[in-house]
């Protein structure tokens, strides 16, 4: 047998209460919108978002970029140590395109550097 329901109709609600569910109220309905408007990413597995030609923003794979600080510059000091590449070193001294390439190079048989 089901519990009774507690009749809520009786319960005084405060003038804070009030302000509170209808502030509540307006959050929710403001995030529902954004979300409409800027598209809900997708549920399902490849990552993909549906409808990407409609302005809808595609989910990229890998790592997100690094927010560049300031100007974008990397220092001297931290630079990839291959010549006229900017980028900013990640190991063994050098970006991350560049230890790519030295690996797959060692792998295919190649002697190190």
């Amino acid at each position: 047998m089901a519990r009774p329901r507690k009749e809520l109709s009786n319960v005084p609600l405060t003038p804070a209460m009030v302000n509170w569910a209808e502030a509540l109220g307006d959050a929710i309905g403001r995030g529902m919108l954004r979300a409409l408007n800027t598209g809900i990413p997708s549920l399902g597995g490849n990552g993909v978002s549906h409808g990407a030609g409609n302005g809808v923003a595609v989910r990229r794979r890998g790592r997100p970029p690094k927010m560049l600080s300031g100007n974008g510059l990397v220092s001297s000091d931290r630079r990839c140590t291959v010549d006229g590449c900017g980028r900013e070193q990640r190991s063994k001294g050098l970006c991350s395109a560049h230890y790519q390439a030295e690996r797959r190079r060692l792998l295919a048989g190649g002697k190190p550097a």
